[in-house]
């Protein structure tokens, strides 16, 4: 019997999502365990400790809300594992998908022989030899837009994002990027176990908190190189959050 490997499929368009199942199965050597409209719930999947994981991934790019490059930065910390084969209608992503390293691309409407070459594809790289020794953990990052460019920015380089308007700062160790964005989409982005929101306009990184005030009023963040301190508020409705999450990281 063949082995079976798991699939999760990310479509918004309900009549794609079917289509798209039901030519995955034909093949017996795959298993569906979970279907999603949107990236957020594919997110929360994805996320939780009670789910099986997939070995592949079929993404869509353009969805409503966050998109499927979102999805991809937001899950690189526990998702590394599985290949990922981006189905879209837009040949024009093709060379930003590559940056993900990803199995297959393939165009709207789906072509079956083109499907299947892929899945193969991706099948063999699951199957692969493993590495002579153990690999470099990959880092995780975020893209961001900022005056018409795409920026690289890795996680353990930002301080914190301040949100203003329709606009984020990202304060990192060597720079600061403004990018056109909302606070809640970046908080999507940013993983949680190292990020928290601790006020309607900031966002830090847990790993550059130096200090704190004793009534959780505001917190002081620095990098390791010991330069500038930057004091942020905390605001009300975070402060129990904030104390909660920093008696587990720092003890007390």
């Amino acid at each position: 019997m063949k082995h079976l490997f798991t699939y999760i499929v990310i479509e918004d368009v309900e009549l794609q999502r079917e289509n798209l199942i039901e030519l995955l199965h034909s093949r017996l050597d795959l298993e569906l365990i979970g279907s999603f409209e949107n990236a957020e719930d594919a997110y929360h999947y994805l996320a939780g400790n009670s789910h099986r994981r997939p070995n592949l991934i079929f993404l869509d790019i353009e969805m409503p809300g966050a998109s499927g490059f979102n999805l991809l930065d937001a899950v690189s910390r526990f998702c590394l594992s599985a290949k990922v084969i981006i189905t879209t209608a837009f040949a024009e992503y093709a060379i930003k998908g590559y940056e993900y390293n990803i199995s297959g691309y393939l165009l709207k409407p789906i072509e079956p022989e083109k499907l299947n070459h892929a899945i193969d594809k991706a099948i063999a790289g699951l199957q692969g030899p493993p590495p002579a020794g153990p690999a470099p953990a990959a880092k995780g990052h975020i893209l961001i837009k900022e005056k018409g460019r795409w920026v690289k920015v890795d996680h353990d380089e930002i301080l914190y994002c301040e949100g203003a308007n329709v606009d984020v700062k990202v304060v990192a160790s060597t720079t600061v990027y403004i990018t056109r964005d909302r606070m809640k989409n970046m908080v999507k982005l940013l993983p949680a176990g190292q990020f928290m929101r601790i006020h309607d306009s900031f966002i830090i990184n847990l790993d550059y908190v130096k200090s704190f005030a004793g009534n959780y009023t505001f917190v002081e963040i620095a990098d390791n190189t010991g330069g500038k301190l930057h004091e942020l508020r905390i605001g009300p409705k975070y402060r129990n959050a904030f104390k909660a999450r920093m008696e587990r990281r720092w003890g007390g």
